[in-house]
């Protein structure tokens, strides 16, 4: 009788781990061509020519997500002409990038466009979301699916953010219409570089991103290590045309070490050998680039290894058409001390992990705002030292928000204290939203903007 039950209990745990399946890329030509997501195809077509605006919504989990949202919020309630008309500015934003906690605000928008402004807080922002996750994680037909080989905690997350949150929708669905092309970044722990979910990625795996579901790109943008798990994507060997690209074996030829090309393509070429590297791992973005400004919208990649023109946002003429370029960086870093730190106690091994984490993520977050303005403004002098003297030279506005920006120090030091969960108190995440708003219509950057556009 023994055996007996033994064995129903063993058909069981083998038919609940049997029905775990990753979800998987699919490769190219698998399913009929849909229109490829490229800045070419989802860059939004009605947007005035001569402004050109990027978000890029840095890492921090629901506190990220919280103001970046009310940073959308403040852009839906300011008015600019454009073409003799008031317009939102909202509706003016052309790319939005995006990490971690900033990718769940993104994506939101980049799919249901206006009615983020309806229910997006309560089924995100105000839902208890590390809650259900924990609660997923430790139920025990769970904990027999993630056994398995091929299927693990990023899997699980992924398939529950697809359920409750993204609608099952996946890139098809995304950047529709006058919605802003959204980028969701991610770090492949394979080559060390940022991973960017768009088609200029994919095409280096052989792989179609228009049928991957858009909650396991977000799920890959904030899955910190450790705490976390990789979600994975197979690299095709089909011998695709869309892997050769030319921009890679000249800058690999060039050797010259210094270079971006050269460091993004070196970790390409990986790609190129799909019998050594038949899976990639994918964690949270912040590894590499936590604010998914200079990773993405300056990435080689996304541009044909041609960042120097934006090629792949900007075609000719509208680099002759551009005149001001707004880049507002939502960077949510903070700076608390901890308590081991506090109590003069040895900190423990999650402690430490975590602390140098945050102090690898704060060097790196300071550099990259310096280096992204740089790359900016690159690019505008170098469009300007071309473009003839009938057109206006390229203005770039770069705005930078953080918490260190705050004059108030008791106001300072309460952003700094919220810490890096997916579930916050509602009074929490109210505050949050109202101190973005704030922020940035009291940004002299910002302001500088609005006065260009106006005059």
């Amino acid at each position: 009788m023994r055996s007996h039950r033994l064995l129903v209990i063993f058909l069981s745990v083998f038919a609940i781990t049997g029905c775990a399946s990753r979800q998987w890329n699919l490769p190219v030509g698998t399913e009929p061509a849909a229109e490829s997501y490229t800045f070419e195809n989802r860059l939004p077509k009605s947007n005035a020519g001569d402004v050109f605006v990027v978000l890029a919504f840095s890492g921090g989990g629901m506190r990220s997500a919280a103001f970046s949202y009310g940073i959308m919020e403040a852009l839906r309630d300011i008015q600019v002409p454009v073409r003799g008309r008031q317009r939102r500015l909202l509706d003016e934003v052309d790319v939005i990038s995006s990490v971690s906690g900033g990718s769940f605000t993104a994506a939101y928008y980049g799919l249901f466009g206006e009615r983020i402004f309806e229910d997006y807080e309560q089924r995100v922002l105000k839902q208890n979301i590390q809650g259900d996750l924990v609660d997923l994680l430790f139920n025990p037909l769970n904990l027999f699916r993630i056994m398995a080989s091929d299927y693990n905690r990023g899997d699980l997350a992924g398939k529950w953010l697809n359920a409750n949150i993204f609608d099952g929708k996946t890139f098809a669905d995304m950047s529709q219409g006058d919605l802003p092309y959204v980028i969701i970044n991610a770090t492949d722990l394979n080559t060390g570089t940022t991973f960017s979910f768009l088609q200029q990625q994919f095409d280096f795996l052989c792989s179609d991103i228009n049928f991957y579901p858009v909650a396991y790109a977000v799920q890959a943008s904030s899955s910190v290590p450790v705490i976390s798990a990789p979600v994975s994507l197979k690299n095709f060997d089909t011998g695709c045309e869309e892997r050769n690209a030319d921009w890679v074996a000249e800058a690999i030829k060039g050797g010259n070490i210094t270079n971006r090309n050269y460091l993004v393509a070196r970790g390409l070429k990986q790609y190129m050998e799909p019998g050594t590297l038949p899976v990639i791992r994918l964690v949270d973005g912040g590894v590499t680039d936590n604010l998914g400004v200079r990773g993405s919208i300056m990435n080689p990649v996304a541009h044909y290894g041609n960042v120097a023109e934006m090629s792949g946002a900007f075609s000719e003429d509208d680099l002759n058409q551009v005149k001001d370029v707004l880049v507002i960086v939502a960077n949510t870093q903070v700076y608390a001390p901890s308590k081991w730190s506090e109590k003069g106690r040895d900190p423990g091994i999650f402690s430490t992990i975590s602390a140098s984490f945050d102090a690898a993520l704060n060097i790196l977050n300071t550099a990259t705002v310096s280096l992204a303005q740089e790359s900016f403004q690159r690019w505008a002098d170098g469009i300007n030292e071309r473009r003839l003297p009938v057109f206006e030279k390229v203005k770039v506005h770069f705005v930078t928000l953080t918490f260190d920006k705050l004059t108030d120090p008791e106001e300072r030091e309460f952003f700094n204290s919220i810490p890096t969960t997916l579930s916050l108190p509602e009074d929490v995440i109210d505050r949050i939203k109202n101190g973005a708003h704030h922020m940035l219509v009291t940004s002299a950057e910002f302001n500088d903007f609005i006065a260009a556009v106006r005059d």
